[in-house]
C-alpha cells in the first residue's frame, strides 16, 4: 500500500503527521493554504464548533481541534478514509471533541440538525456545484447566525454568490483559491 502524509501545522498537536493512502482523488489543503486560513482564523477558531465536509484525510478539522475548536463534525463517504479519521481521532484522543459521518456531503446535510459556527468547504473540484452546495447550506440551515464558510476552489472557478453572502477574505495560492464567506 503506497501511503503519504500531510502534517498538522499549529496548535496542541503541531506536527503530528496523518499518514493516509495515496490517491489521484484525494488533494489535502496545502500548508501554505493552511497556514493562510488559520491565520485569517486565529481568533475566531477557539470553542466554536465546526463542520468538515468533504472532510478526505480530515486534516482542516484536525488543524481546527487542535487550535482549540470545541467540535467538529466530519463528513467523508470513502469507507478508507472514514476509518482513518476515526483512527486519528482516537490517537489524537478527540472522541468528545468530534464525531464522523461516512455519507455523501449533500445526503448528510438533508438529515443534519446541528448548527456550525464554521464550515470547511473543500470539495473534490470537478465534482461538485458550488452555488448548488451552498444553497442547500443556507437552506438546510447549517450554518449559525454570524457563521462563516471557509471555500476552496480551483483558481479558475468563478461562484456565484446569494446577495446575502459576502467575501471576507480572497486569495489565490498557486492553482488554488481560498475564500471565506458570510
Amino acid at each position: 500500500m503506497n501511503t503519504t502524509s500531510i502534517r498538522i501545522i499549529g496548535g496542541r498537536n503541531k506536527s503530528y503527521r496523518i499518514v493516509f493512502k495515496a490517491s489521484p482523488n484525494i488533494r489535502p489543503t496545502s500548508d501554505r493554504a493552511k497556514e493562510t486560513l488559520f491565520s485569517w482564523l486565529q481568533f475566531e477558531i477557539q470553542n466554536k464548533v465546526c463542520l468538515d465536509l468533504f472532510a478526505g484525510t480530515g486534516g482542516l478539522g484536525f488543524e481546527a481541534l487542535s487550535r482549540g475548536a470545541a467540535h467538529v463534525t466530519f463528513v467523508e463517504k470513502d469507507k478508507g478514509l472514514f476509518k482513518n479519521i476515526l483512527k486519528n481521532i482516537q490517537h489524537l484522543e478527540y472522541q468528545d471533541n468530534s464525531e464522523v459521518a461516512c455519507s455523501a456531503a449533500i445526503k448528510w446535510m438533508k438529515t443534519n440538525k446541528r448548527q456550525f459556527d464554521l464550515i470547511f468547504l473543500d470539495p473534490p473540484f470537478d465534482q461538485v456545484h458550488y452555488e448548488g452546495l451552498l444553497s442547500s447550506i443556507k437552506t438546510g440551515g447549517l450554518l449559525s447566525e454570524g457563521g462563516r464558510i471557509y471555500l476552496e476552489t480551483d483558481k479558475r472557478t468563478e461562484v456565484a454568490l446569494s446577495k446575502n453572502q459576502i467575501i471576507l477574505k480572497d486569495k489565490i495560492i498557486g492553482d488554488v483559491r481560498l475564500m471565506i464567506l458570510q
